[in-house]
């Protein structure tokens, strides 16, 4: 199980259950080990009521995953199955619809919008958008940040990240940061720090709920914030800001911060470890280049 991180298992068990439950309303039909003609039927049934490309590999990729941990075969690998996949790939495929980065301008709108004395849940929605952009890291990964994994020096701030989807091998990694300017993230996150009074070395989540007390705004005490509610809360104050939440997602973040890197020409190697990125096509499928990078290549060539 521990082959994969822990969303991918429960993704891939939910993915499992599913399959059950149709081949269980069938005569004949054998849950496991899997039929590949039987597997081809169910494979058709989610393409007719999903019209989605990725449920059906997602369907593929988990009892692949879930026969190989027994010592069979992935049903990815059999022959009937790679045709039938192929085909309902093309028949399923879309034109691509990349979710827009966020740029430098949003955030400055988000810090301003809190203004120099925000509330407790300001600070914490401004803490958690300029982490996000300035660390590459995905918004879960942020929400799992505990209040130890953040130092402060004179000059910077570390972030710790124990292990994330992309360090399989739980070799932990560290973030460097440091920009000096009005929406700086050590600025902005030391404030945070302050308004909760948080102790800097308390293993407790760092993004936890805020309860409404006579005195004001308070972090909870237990539990952390998670993916859904930080995508209603950034969702919302993009909202109010005049933008479309419609074109961004969370991942728009990592996809704004490393947009940003290489578009300024941050060396590759350090570009990519800060992403934690294991492949160059990884790495690029988050970037947006700029209309300018773009022009430079007709420009070089001398025409």
């Amino acid at each position: 199980m521990n082959s994969r991180a822990d969303s991918t298992v429960r993704k891939y068990v939910g993915a499992f259950d599913r399959w059950k439950r149709w081949a269980d309303g069938k005569v004949g039909i054998q849950t496991f080990l899997v039929i590949p003609l039987q597997f081809a039927l169910y494979l058709q049934h989610i393409s007719v009521h999903s019209q989605s490309k990725a449920a059906v590999e997602e369907a593929v990729n988990a009892l692949s995953w879930i026969n190989q941990s027994v010592g069979s075969q992935p049903v990815a690998l059999e022959p009937f199955i790679k045709t039938v996949l192929a085909g309902l790939q093309r028949l399923l495929a879309k034109p691509r619809r990349k979710k827009e980065p966020k740029t430098p301008a949003m955030l400055k709108g988000l810090v301003d919008a809190a203004g120099s004395s925000p509330s407790l849940s300001e600070a914490r929605t401004v803490a958690i958008a300029l982490v996000a952009f300035s660390t590459f890291l995905k918004v879960d990964e942020v929400a799992s940040l505990c209040c130890c994994d953040v130092q402060f020096y004179p000059g910077h701030m570390v972030i710790k990240i124990l292990s994330s989807k992309t360090d399989q091998l739980r070799q932990g990694d560290e973030f460097v940061i440091r920009s000096h300017s009005a929406s700086c993230p050590v600025t902005r996150l030391e404030q945070y720090f302050s308004l909760a009074a948080i102790n800097p070395d308390s293993t407790e989540q760092l993004f936890r709920g805020i309860v409404h007390t006579r005195n004001g705004e308070k972090l909870g005490e237990l539990g952390s914030l998670n993916y859904t509610r930080i995508r209603e809360l950034l969702q919302a104050k993009l909202q109010s800001l005049g933008y479309d939440p419609a074109l961004f997602s969370t991942h728009s973040f990592r996809a704004g911060g490393a947009t940003l890197a290489a578009n300024r020409v941050v060396q590759d190697w350090m570009f990519k470890r800060h992403g934690q990125w294991r492949s160059e096509t990884a790495k690029d499928g988050y970037v947006k280049d700029s209309m300018e990078a773009r022009l430079g290549v007709s420009k070089k060539l001398g025409l």
